[in-house]
């Protein structure tokens, strides 16, 4: 990250009040703009700082700190999640998706190195997720292109490449994608039923 570390917006949330004063004055040194808060607040000051990096302190996995870790996923907010205790059993009360960063509390380590990899977990986890989207979207189309080839096949009783070539030529000369013209097709089929 190249972002002067002093100057991001960081909210802290925590179930205790001691952690919340510990985490506060830990990062204070290195922090200016810094948030403490309750579970009853964290919400609004999400909305308040929307660019806020998360750092919550937590005594262990519970219902309470899944939503959160929820929250944070769907408003794509790098998270830092500072557990006090982690037993075997409570693993599965833990999101499967990781993607924040997830910290023993007693580590004699600064929190500032595990705050920037919170934030490129969460650009990682974005990049994929746009990713994944782009195929879907790919695979989408592909499946658009071969209903209508098979369509036109059925129809003018082609074989495969003439139906291919045929929506191409229609695409070209139309300045369209091919998908797009496999769409239109598909309507203009349907509608003729």
């Amino acid at each position: 990250m190249h972002t002067n570390l002093s100057k991001i917006p960081l909210i802290i949330c925590s179930d205790r009040v001691e952690e919340l004063a510990r985490l506060t004055t830990q990062l204070a040194a290195e922090f200016d703009n810094i948030v403490s808060c309750q579970l009853n607040q964290f919400e609004k000051m999400l909305d308040r700082e929307p660019d806020a990096h998360v750092v919550v302190g937590w005594l262990q996995p519970s219902a309470e700190l899944r939503l959160i870790i929820e929250e944070c996923r769907v408003r794509k907010h790098p998270l830092l999640v500072v557990l006090k205790q982690l037993n075997q059993n409570d693993i599965s009360r833990l999101p499967e998706k990781m993607d924040y960063v997830l910290i023993p509390a007693d580590t004699q380590f600064s929190l500032s190195p595990w705050i920037v990899n919170s934030h490129q977990v969460r650009q990682s986890v974005a990049a994929l997720e746009g990713e994944i989207e782009q195929l879907e979207s790919r695979l989408e189309e592909r499946k658009l292109i071969e209903r209508a080839k098979g369509l036109l096949m059925k129809m003018h009783q082609v074989d495969e490449d003439a139906a291919y070539q045929a929506m191409r030529k229609s695409a070209m000369q139309s300045s369209q994608t091919l998908a797009q013209v496999a769409r239109n097709l598909l309507q203009t089929l349907e509608a003729l039923k």
